[in-house]
């Protein structure tokens, strides 16, 4: 996959993007970089990308043509300009992007850019979210780090990023884990997990994803209710049946899961 991110800051990209995972991919040539520049598309000793804006306002806007001729000098690609004007980003862009073979990114700074550019160059704009950061450049390396996750080889477990938090069937928050010791600080590790039953640990990391993405995201939850396909419900009442015995699941009271669940598809 090749990745293209127009930029001030190349260096700051260029050191977020080879760590990890991520950057022994970039290693094995999983994946390409090219960072450009707008300065080296201009014309001016100060090598200016910025002027203030037509009708007043704070801070300056990023130039039209520097960001066009850089543009032009990546080639065809999907360009997406990071703008906190954007779409929300989730993880089902991130997958739907990582079908892509070239995608640039565009990571501009000071107070936005030229409208004139984004009508003219830009196929979408995304946001990581309600808040505002000094440059696009953070935003692209999260970008590219969360869609390279999904693409083949990148992990070294195929199975690991659709077990993750916003994958697997339902597209749940990922329930809790634990590692050794089994007991630390008064603490124990739930026995069920300990049992060596998979079978078992798949229906109680089912249920504690189920509750904890009720409680802290419970938007997930109505999207999986309300999506073709998606049988939370059933899955349910299949785990439900099941009667497990261990104290971790006689714990639950089935009856208050049912109506959360049915609360949250009555509502609009």
């Amino acid at each position: 996959m090749n990745w293209g991110v127009i930029t001030i800051f190349p260096e700051l990209l260029d050191q977020a993007l080879n760590v990890g995972v991520i950057g022994q991919a970039r290693a094995r040539g999983l994946w390409q970089l090219e960072l450009i520049n707008p300065r080296q598309f201009t014309s001016d000793v100060h090598q200016s990308v910025d002027d203030r804006p037509f009708g007043g306002g704070d801070g300056m806007l990023m130039l039209a043509e520097p960001l066009a001729q850089a543009v032009e000098a990546y080639g065809p690609a999907h360009v997406i300009h990071l703008s906190p004007k954007g779409q929300t980003w989730t993880d089902v862009r991130a997958r739907e992007l990582a079908t892509r073979s070239r995608v640039l990114l565009v990571a501009s700074r000071y107070a936005g850019v030229d409208q004139r550019w984004i009508d003219e160059y830009v196929d979408e704009e995304i946001s990581l979210g309600d808040f505002i950061l000094s440059g696009g450049e953070l935003a692209a390396a999260c970008v590219i780090d969360s869609v390279l996750r999904h693409r083949p080889g990148v992990l070294g477990n195929e199975v690991s990023a659709h077990a993750e938090s916003f994958g697997g069937r339902f597209n749940l928050l990922e329930a809790p884990q634990y590692t050794r010791p089994r007991e630390w600080r008064g603490q124990s590790v739930p026995s069920v997990l300990a049992g060596g039953d998979h079978a078992k640990i798949n229906d109680y990391q089912f249920l504690t994803s189920l509750k904890i993405t009720l409680a802290m995201r419970p938007d997930l939850v109505r999207r999986a209710l309300q999506t073709p396909g998606v049988e939370l419900v059933e899955e349910l009442r299949r785990v439900e049946k099941r009667r497990h015995r261990d104290a971790e699941f006689s714990a639950w009271r089935w009856s208050d899961l049912h109506s959360e669940l049915a609360q949250l598809l009555n509502q609009n």
